[in-house]
Parts: C-alpha cells; structure tokens; sequence
C-alpha cells in the first residue's frame, strides 16, 4: 500500500465498506422474496464484511491518532467526539422525527426508542438508557430496553477498541505477533463463551462483544506500524497471501464440494471465517490502492462519500427499516430489489450528508472547549 496514495485508497474502502453495510441490510428486507435465496447467498453478509473493514480501517488509523494527539486524555476526548456527537444527532434527530410521523402511520412511530419509552418503560429512562455506547449482548444479558435504531453495537464495540487502543500499541511494539495471536485466542475464546446463552435461546452472538474484535482492529494496526516492511516485501507478501487464500478456499470446495462454503467462510461470522476474512481483507486494500494509482479521476468521484461513510453506518438502519416496515418486497418483480436499492441508498446519502451538516458544528464546539 503506498504511502503517497494512502488516503485515497483508504476514502475509497470506507466508501466500499458504507455500502457494503446498506447492501447486507436492504437483503433482510426481503426474506418472502423469490429470489431471496440467491440474494442472501451472495449479499446478504455484505453488512458483516462492511463492519469488518471498518474495524480493520479504525486499527490502521489509529497510531497517527495517538502520535498527533498532546495527551492521552486529547485522544481519548477526540475520539469521544468524533463518535459520540454524530450518533446522538442521529439517534435524537431520527427518534423526533419517526413520532411525528405517528399522526401518518404509528407502526413507523413505534420503531422510535421515544415511543417505547413514553408509552412502557417511562420518559427518560428508556431513552438515555438504550443509546449508552454499551455492547448489545450486554443489553441483551441483562434485559435492558434494546432498539436496534442507529448502530449502537456498532458505536459501543468501537469506543471500546479505541479505550484499549492505547494498550494495543504498546504490545505490538514489543510483541507484534504473540499479540495478534493472544487476540485471536481472546477473540475465539469470547464467541464460544456465548454459545450457552446463544442455546438457552437468547438473542446473542459472540461476535458482537467487542473481545472478539479485536483481531482486525490489531490487524489494521499492525499494517500501519509496519508498513514499511509490507511496502519493501510486498510482492512476496502478495504472492504468500494470494496462496493462502486460494489453497485454503480451495480446501472449503473440496470439502463442502460447494462454492456457498466458501463464500459463507469469506464472511466474518464465526472464529474460522478469520483465516479467510483477514488474507482476503489484506488483499483488499492492495486492490483499492492499486485501483486508486491507475484510475485517479474516476474513483475520485466515488471516494468522495468517503466523508459520510461514518454517518452512512447510522442512518442506514433506520431508514431501510422505514422501507423495510411500508413496502411490501414480496411482491416486487425481478427489477425491484435493483430500483429499490438505488432509491433507498440515494435517500440514505443524502440523509448522511444533511445530519453530517447539523452535527459538524456540534463537533466543532466541543473541541474547542478545553
């Protein structure tokens, strides 16, 4: 990955990422639908490869965070910012908005941590409760109101990785590899601790708690410490990747005897997905800065999303929600899943860019404040 282009390819994965997260959503929609097999089989963990690039992206510019910042308190404040101050916008401006569309259709109201909190669990317990950046299985575990509205697990497993970020660091300055290792082990070790909850019929999944990961957001930290040494070895390293990944994948087909295997294995769902997730992850990023150095101009269109690609992972909930809970997919023809998503995706960039206004100047002033 060259450094001269880095900011460039790495616009144009965020960009990749946002949509990848609008596409593994908007294919939920659609279960009833006739051709929803096909969908769900290649797109509908998109969100899951989405979130994982994010993580992984969050890693990678996480050691110029801490080398620009004064202090540990001004990275930590930064961070808070820059997380925390769009989300409330989302999650107050999108809560407001969905009551006042009671009077029009009150199964949209109902989808607001407002109405919830109004009507069951009481003004404002509810509603400052269920927006605290804690992880969802927590929620979960202990039966406190849940709303999946505005990412969340998402926002709670990122504050998290950026607390322990500092700690991260110093370990893989003394012991890269025995701490990757050790996260895998905490990460495969976190998903398998849920497993009983998982069969006693609650709602959970490891692979939210944010233990599990840690391995691409370490990851993404170790490409950016050691970036010279992937820059001066990097034909070996991509030849060395590339191997991997076809011999791994290939051993999935024989063994399975199916391309779904593999496709289901590309998809970080479960601790086995990592030996495919992290290579072909790493081989992403080679591919978008090999794109970006020879088609400049036209991925510079595109990697200019790159500025709402954050607002993007919150508004989309909601508003594919609004589609999901007012249109009828089922009855959709062949060209309606492609009509829909364009539309809806148009509704969410625009919605993106319109909250990113309002919350720019919010952000600003709290880091003005000393």
């Amino acid at each position: 990955m060259s450094d001269n282009k880095k900011i460039a390819w790495l616009d144009t994965v965020r960009v990749f990422a946002s949509f990848a997260v609008i596409l593994g959503h908007f294919v939920s929609c659609f279960d009833g639908f006739d051709g929803f097999d096909k969908m769900r089989l290649f797109f509908f963990h998109m969100g899951n490869v989405g979130v994982f690039l994010f993580f992984t992206l969050s890693g990678y510019l996480i050691r110029p965070s801490l080398e620009r910042a004064s202090s540990l308190w001004a990275f930590y404040r930064k961070k808070l910012v820059r997380v925390v101050v769009p989300f409330t916008v989302c999650y107050f401006v999108f809560g407001a908005a969905l009551i006042a569309l009671a009077p029009l259709e009150l199964s949209i109201a109902q989808r607001s941590p407002f109405y919830t909190a109004m009507y069951q669990s009481g003004f404002p317990w509810g509603i400052f409760f269920a927006m605290f950046p804690v992880d969802v299985n927590l929620m979960m575990l202990f039966d406190a109101p849940l709303y999946w509205f505005v990412g969340e697990w998402f926002m709670g497993v990122l504050l998290w990785l950026y607390l322990i970020a500092p700690l991260l660091d110093k370990l893989i300055r003394r012991a890269p590899l025995l701490t990757f290792v050790a996260s895998i082990v905490i990460s495969v070790a976190t998903f398998y601790a849920v497993e009983p909850l998982v069969q006693q019929g609650r709602m959970m999944t490891g692979w939210w708690l944010f233990p599990a990961r840690i391995p691409e957001f370490l990851f993404g930290m170790l490409l950016f410490a050691y970036k010279d040494f992937f820059a001066q070895h990097r034909q070996k390293i991509l030849r060395g990747v590339l191997a991997w990944a076809i011999v791994v994948g290939g051993a999935e087909i024989f063994y399975f005897a199916n391309v779904p295997a593999l496709l289901t294995r590309l998809f970080p769902l479960e601790p086995y997905s990592m030996l495919m997730s992290i290579p072909c992850t790493y081989l992403f990023f080679e591919l978008t800065d090999w794109l970006n150095e020879k088609f400049p101009s036209p991925l510079a269109w595109f990697n200019g999303f790159s500025d709402v690609s954050y607002m993007v992972m919150l508004t989309q909930h909601v508003i594919l929600y609004i589609f999901a809970g007012a249109i009828e997919f089922e009855k959709f023809h062949s060209m309606g899943p492609i009509l829909m998503f364009t539309l809806s995706t148009i509704v969410i960039v625009y919605a993106s860019e319109a909250l990113k206004n309002f919350s720019d100047p919010v952000e600003h002033w709290f880091m003005k404040r000393k």
